[in-house]
């Protein structure tokens, strides 16, 4: 399942989105904050929510679009209209109060879930798509929850057990973890080589992504989860916010995938990812390759994404999409210097601090006015700052030094 085309009509603050270039494995969205990019997720996970109530139940209902969410530009009501890769096209709409112009048309949802439901029911080992939403409350609390007892029978639907609300994706994955190891445990007791293959992908998914993260285990007494980093043994707790929420993340991924895909490796299986401010804590060094590692570590899933790191749109080899003014274009980002990426897409003129900025822009106002007293006053106060190495330090020497020249001929 692939989201080849999405439509917005007044959803918020996007008024006529529409996105016909989507890439099958990553789309990054870029903007400055209240451009929409939270906005395109939402959409996407509120359509999604339908199909998330359907696959459990016949009858279940989704989310409703809600009338705050409908633009105040709207002249009839809001619509999201999703066309996946196939053809088939779902659309939810909602309108203002009678000025109904439009309906929602779930029919191709419905045709998907009942082909899907019947394939499970028809074969208990088949394999469905996997989705999930991880917004910005993804942060992994220090306690623990309290754990049920024993392993309950797992069905495919239990990937979609709270997929689109990321609060519960440390509880969930915890719970899932430890029940899954005890069961191992209990199994190799008589069978030295059982391996439990939902662990099995979670270890292959780490080792992918954080090769010096390893041995991921719960400890009973006291209740934690441990794994080693390098020669040490932490409690997840101990490691940094941006190591919590991002080892959380992908390992969640790899738990639902192994859930929805009884049969095979379980990270070659198919879904829909939403990741919302992928950047969340996360160190530029791991900016530098957390798409690349997402995509290299889950081929066959789809991620939606937004990020306010130009670090982060350099490592995106898909496709990229800036919002401005509700406007969303295309962007060139892959492999690109960050510096060059915060002009071109952030709209940023200069990476540095406006204050230093304002110095240098001052110094070489003192140059333009040969006021020598002045510039040698903001040339020494820039060297305070930023050193006598400093390559633009540097060029203001030279601009000086060349303006000097030519006066003297």
């Amino acid at each position: 399942m692939k989201i080849e085309r999405i439509n917005i009509d007044y959803f918020r603050g996007l008024k006529n989105v529409s996105i016909n270039t989507l890439n099958e494995h990553v789309n990054l969205f870029v903007g400055i904050n209240g451009a929409g990019k939270t906005s395109i997720l939402d959409a996407i996970s509120l359509l999604f929510s339908w199909y998330v109530a359907r696959m459990s139940s016949a009858k279940g209902r989704g989310k409703d679009i809600a009338t705050d969410d409908i633009s105040l530009h709207s002249p009839n009501g809001c619509s999201i209209e999703l066309k996946l890769k196939g053809g088939e096209t779902w659309k939810l709409y909602r309108s203002l109060k009678y000025k109904k112009t439009d309906k929602s048309d779930l029919s191709a949802l419905n045709r998907l879930v009942t082909i899907l439901r019947e394939k499970i029911d028809n074969d208990p080992r088949a394999a469905i798509p996997v989705l999930a939403y991880y917004n910005v409350n993804r942060v992994i609390p220090n306690r623990y929850p309290r754990m049920p007892r024993g392993k309950e029978t797992e069905t495919q639907l239990d990937a979609y057990k709270n997929c689109l609300a990321s609060s519960q994706l440390f509880s969930d994955f915890f719970n899932w973890f430890r029940l899954a190891e005890d069961y191992e445990n209990e199994q190799y007791k008589n069978n030295r080589s059982y391996r439990d293959r939902g662990l099995d992908a979670v270890r292959q998914a780490m080792k992918q992504m954080f090769p010096d993260y390893s041995e991921m285990r719960v400890s009973r007494r006291p209740l934690a989860l441990l794994m080693h980093k390098g020669d040490e043994v932490f409690k997840i707790n101990q490691l940094s916010d941006g190591e919590k929420c991002y080892i959380a993340l992908v390992c969640d991924i790899a738990r639902r995938l192994a859930i929805a895909n009884p049969e095979g490796n379980p990270l070659l299986g198919n879904g829909i990812i939403l990741i919302d401010e992928i950047d969340l804590h996360l160190h530029p060094k791991w900016q530098q390759s957390v798409i690349s590692k997402l995509t290299e570590t889950f081929p066959n899933c789809q991620f939606f994404i937004t990020t306010h790191s130009p670090i982060v749109a350099s490592d995106a080899k898909g496709a990229v999409f800036g919002i401005s003014d509700g406007i969303i274009s295309p962007k060139l980002t892959y492999g690109r210097k960050s510096s060059d990426i915060l002009a071109s897409v952030f709209d940023i003129d200069m990476a540095r601090s406006l204050y230093v900025q304002s110095l240098f822009n001052e110094a070489y106002d003192f140059i333009d006015h040969r006021d020598e007293k002045a510039f040698n006053a903001k040339l020494h106060e820039l060297i305070d700052i930023l050193g006598a190495d400093d390559p633009d330090v540097t060029g203001l020497k030279i601009e000086h030094m060349r303006r000097q020249r030519l006066l003297t001929k």
